[in-house]
């Protein structure tokens, strides 16, 4: 595609402003009252009896710097910054989101050095949230959550709550959600500096704002950024971004997916890996069922596609099917000699997660927990695929970052092993033997993404590190494990006074 014809293309994209794949235009302000339920107090009387919840609780206020306590001894070799996101704010008045993903997001940030652990929680303070927070209500519109005289809509900057991940970029935070441009975070006090327009200052001018950027970009060694974005007609922008993110190059390609959701991705040293998985967008008559999430359903007679994408120029290389199915998160993908592809995922039967997630925000906590297994894919040059399930049950698979892209003999996800409403045990994966090695929390844990952290650069050290929520006590705790013995449990474990609003996805940037 000429470059000029490339700009143009990108540019109708960003004019045809969405939220999370949905048209801006359904989250404008309607004459009728919309239908309400109340969340809000149908999530509280269930508290009362399901104290596992506290997680999804709605937080008021940020979190001052805290020291923590520890327990155990911090190791001398970790220095550096855990940073945390996800939503936080589920209601204002009697309002409360319908859908987990609407909640504005919070930055949790824990300081290791000399052995101790600081905290320190803020909410993002986005032009959305700045809005509300004045109102002291909600004004827009949610996907799930119909909000009576909600304003209209006419950017997704509006609406953009940089609630998924955040990634180190240069001398700034970057607060990624999923339909909208990144968010630049001041590193050292946390504030909202702007919404990030991509390659403003070069040849793309102002061609990239608000178009969409997932929250789980890939980082090779060198620093370079590869991401995607997901537009409802199908059209998926792709970024190669030089470390300081500035766009190396931009492309756009016709997937004619009609899914609605694209989470995930995956980078191996040549090739980006795009997934497609087996959704599609059903219209319901049923009143309960008319938000967006909703109406993304789970179709057996679509298969996965994979899109192989050449990094050199961003184009389509080659294309696989895989049987029907669903991930949330993959941990890494590499390729052979002979051009075999190899990835795993965290794959689902189905969808029902996606729901379920909607379900916890009015209280039900039946069958919340994690159905995904760990599955092992290979994709041959001659076009054929196979794939493997392992028993066990696998969500928020890492690798060490530089391994990224290469081949990795260790994977590390959560698991759950007492029919838990979060994940309750950190496990890991040697790829090369099968063997499986984990540490079971125990039932009264709410256990979140484990990160892998390894100062030598080095894979099978280092440590992994991660929050987890202590239902009897309601308080939060990082928990720091020898990745060469994570069955013998955490080496150090630092407490917070309170529980932390349970989050998707940080990194650690080591001093």
């Amino acid at each position: 595609m000429q470059r000029r014809q490339l700009l143009k293309s990108i540019a109708s994209l960003s004019a045809g402003a969405f939220i999370l794949n949905l048209p801006l235009k359904a989250l404008s302000a309607t004459k009728q009252s919309p239908q309400f339920v109340n969340y809000k107090e149908l999530f509280n009387q269930a508290l009362n009896n399901s104290p596992e919840l506290i997680g999804f609780a709605n937080v008021v206020d940020d979190f001052p710097p805290q020291v923590l306590s520890v327990e155990g001894k911090i190791p001398a070799d970790i220095n550096g910054t855990f940073y945390r996101n996800g939503p936080a704010k589920h209601e204002r008045e009697e309002q409360r989101y319908q859908h987990l993903f609407e909640g504005d997001g919070m930055l949790q940030r824990f300081t290791f050095s000399d052995g101790k652990i600081v905290h320190q929680g803020k909410f993002i303070n986005t032009p959305k949230y700045q809005k509300e927070q004045q109102a002291k209500k909600f004004l827009y519109a949610g996907p799930d959550t119909p909000i009576q005289h909600s304003l209209p809509v006419s950017s997704s900057g509006m609406i953009n709550t940089a609630n998924t991940n955040i990634i180190p970029v240069g001398e700034d935070l970057w607060a990624l959600w999923e339909a909208g441009s990144p968010t630049r975070i001041d590193t050292e006090s946390l504030e909202y500096r702007e919404q990030i327009i991509l390659g403003e200052a070069g040849k793309y001018n102002k061609t990239l704002q608000g178009l969409p950027f997932s929250a789980h970009p890939k980082v090779e060694a060198n620093g370079d950024i590869w991401n995607f974005g997901l537009n409802p007609s199908g059209h998926i922008v792709l970024y190669h971004l030089a470390p300081n993110g500035q766009p190396n190059n931009v492309a756009l390609i016709n997937t004619r997916y009609q899914g609605g959701m694209l989470h995930d991705f995956l980078m191996t040293d040549k090739h980006l890996l795009l997934i497609l998985p087996s959704l599609k967008m059903k219209h319901s008559s049923d009143k309960s069922r008319q938000g967006f999430f909703s109406q993304i359903v789970f179709d057996e007679n679509i298969p996965m596609r994979v899109l192989v994408i050449d990094k050199a120029n961003l184009t389509l290389k080659k294309e696989y099917e895989l049987p029907a199915g669903f991930a949330f998160h993959y941990g890494n993908a590499w390729e052979e000699k002979d051009g075999t592809i190899r990835f795993d995922a965290s794959l689902y039967p189905d969808v029902d997660v996606l729901h379920n997630l909607s379900n916890m925000m009015k209280g039900e906590t039946n069958n919340a927990h994690t159905k995904a297994q760990t599955a092992f894919f290979i994709l041959k040059p001659n076009g054929s695929a196979s794939h493997v399930l392992l028993d066990t049950t696998s969500e928020f698979p890492r690798v060490c970052n530089h391994i990224v892209g290469l081949k990795n003999e260790r994977l590390y996800h959560l698991s759950s092993k007492h029919d838990s409403l979060w994940s309750d045990t950190v496990c890991a994966l040697n790829t090369n033997s099968g063997k499986l090695v984990s540490y079971d929390f125990g039932k009264d844990f709410l256990v979140e993404e484990h990160i892998p952290v390894c100062p030598q650069q080095k894979e099978g050290t280092g440590y992994l590190i991660g929050t987890a929520l202590h239902v009897p006590s309601k308080r939060t705790c990082v928990n720091i494990f020898n990745i060469e013995n994570i069955a013998d449990g955490p080496v150090a474990r630092a407490w917070l006074s309170h529980h932390l609003p349970l989050g998707f996805h940080g990194n650690f940037k080591i001093s």
